[in-house]
């Protein structure tokens, strides 16, 4: 029963997602992924985006050496010597380390920017890639929607503002902000919320694309009491630059990698700003909109719990025959995103 659900659901997806395509489904599916290496790519060819992950402390424990905090923090014992030279401060030697000791620890990674050579998006006052045979369209299910989706092995909403300072408020500590996602997500929807991760990266010195990115991911339980297994992977990308917010909720029901597509769009977001030919910056006149709009405690940012949460209760309720769609919720929601 689950697994015919979830297939459902999977078709009525499609069908939000392509309420304005140029393409048909069967072109918009294909499987791209985004991996952030670690690896020197300075001699290779081809473009790439640098990410730097946000420096983080770590605690020296009881037995740890730099080869094993290399490996079980970094995810390689080879980066134990560029750890050592992180931390040449508090260093004298690399091979003698105690508990209690802190170090700073941080990775400079690169996504092949693979997409570029398509074009991607590109608006007056902003550009950004569009992950290889996706199209652009809108959708809806209930009184989840906006005007502007990438769907493909899944969905990307995008929600491009002016810079707000409430935004800023909201991420000048990230890990108070990280704290205040995971307890919405337990206080308003615990059991429908897991594996919640987060991510911070700096891209600094790379022209257009440099500004400051924000990741949270996890899995969507959509029905855990009724289908404990019927669930969609989630990432939400945050990118803050000179002047713009781009914000880019995405989902997947199946095992495609979604926060390495979200992560690789979100990076390849550029400001297009020139002084000296525009005297003012906006990018709010594109009517861009992500519904419903539900207040939650980060100012500024889009709650995305809000909206898979109607999202999918409403593509069950198709699914298993519980609820139709009213002509009148439709109207209502496509007025609000027309405004």
């Amino acid at each position: 029963m689950g697994l015919r659900i979830l297939k459902q659901i999977g078709l009525y997806i499609v069908g939000a997602a392509v309420l304005i395509s140029p393409m048909s489904y069967m072109e918009v599916w294909a499987a791209e992924k985004y991996p952030l290496t670690y690896e020197n790519v300075k001699d290779e060819d081809g473009t790439y985006m640098i990410l730097t992950e946000e420096e983080k402390d770590y605690t020296v424990q009881q037995g740890d050496s730099l080869w094993k905090i290399a490996r079980k923090q970094l995810g390689d014992e080879r980066y134990y010597l560029e750890l050592a030279d992180a931390n040449r401060d508090v260093l004298s030697d690399p091979n003698l380390i105690y508990p209690g000791m802190v170090l700073k620890m941080s990775r400079t990674g690169n996504i092949f920017r693979k997409e570029a050579q398509y074009g991607g998006i590109q608006m007056r006052e902003y550009s950004m890639d569009l992950p290889y045979g996706w199209t652009i369209g809108m959708n809806q299910s209930g009184n989840a929607g906006a005007n502007m989706v990438m769907s493909g092995e899944g969905e990307i909403a995008c929600l491009v503002q002016d810079k707000t300072k409430e935004v800023l408020d909201s991420v000048i500590d990230w890990e108070k902000c990280t704290q205040q996602i995971a307890d919405h997500a337990q206080k308003n929807y615990n059991g429908q919320v897991s594996d919640l991760s987060f991510d911070h990266y700096y891209m600094e010195d790379q022209e257009d694309a440099s500004g400051e990115l924000y990741l949270y991911s996890y899995i969507w339980h959509i029905s855990p009491d009724d289908y404990p297994n019927l669930t969609c992977k989630v990432c939400v990308g945050l990118k803050l630059t000179d002047h713009i917010q781009a914000e880019f909720l995405g989902y997947a029901l199946d095992d495609y990698d979604i926060q390495g597509c979200v992560r690789y769009v979100t990076a390849s977001f550029e400001e297009h700003f020139d002084s000296e030919s525009v005297e003012e910056f906006t990018a709010n006149d594109s009517n861009m909109s992500i519904v419903p709009e539900s207040e939650w405690e980060l100012e500024g940012m889009y709650n995305s719990f809000a909206y898979v949460d109607e999202f999918f209760t409403s593509l069950l309720n198709k699914a298993t025959g519980a609820e139709e769609e009213t002509k009148s919720s439709r109207e209502k929601l496509m007025d609000r995103m027309s405004r």
